[in-house]
């Protein structure tokens, strides 16, 4: 009964990992955004974010639906225009690189 109810208590906890985070979403961006290269892949930003990779994974395929984010190459991310003037705060996206910390 105990090993039934640890393993529901992960699977829970795989759930709420998987609910949209805008926070990490943005980290995400800002992340993209102060790489030294054009490109990141899942795990570097997994790494730099201490989060993980199915998690950023997840959040990047989110960011992919807004357009804000394009798969470059096989695991590897990068900003789109758009995902620029979501940073830089276009009155079209409403935020500003201040309120990423």
């Amino acid at each position: 009964m105990r090993a039934a109810h640890s393993a529901k208590m992960r699977l829970f906890a795989t759930l709420d990992a998987m609910k949209r985070d805008q926070m990490l979403m943005e980290a995400v961006l800002g992340k993209l955004l102060e790489a030294p290269e054009p490109q990141l892949n899942t795990s570097a930003l997994a790494r730099l974010l201490n989060a993980d990779q199915a998690i950023i994974r997840h959040h990047l395929r989110l960011l992919q639906d807004k357009g804000w984010v394009a798969e470059a190459d096989s695991g590897f991310w990068r900003l789109t225009n758009a995902g620029h003037d979501y940073l830089e705060g276009t009155p079209e996206q409403g935020i500003s690189l201040r309120s990423l910390g």
